[in-house]
């Protein structure tokens, strides 16, 4: 029966050794092939603050919100 005891704890070393590895392994390949290729798309091809038009002058985006008196403010929660 002990021996079965010492064959179980290190079957269950082996098994988080290897749960372990393959976790890493998975989401190494997962960053490699979603997550970067996504980030560099996103980089290259999207301007969210309208700097790529150099040749014109800044311009601001209005503001808009709804809550512009204290009785909507109230009202929010």
């Amino acid at each position: 029966m002990e021996t079965l005891k010492k064959f179980w704890r290190a079957w269950m070393r082996f098994g988080h050794f290897m749960g372990d590895m393959v976790g890493r392994v998975v989401m190494t390949l997962f960053y490699f092939t979603i997550l970067l290729p996504f980030g560099l798309i996103i980089t290259l091809f999207s301007d969210p603050l309208d700097r790529k038009h150099t040749n014109q002058p800044p311009v601001w985006h209005a503001r808009t919100t709804g809550d512009r008196t204290l009785e909507e403010a109230r009202r929010q929660f």
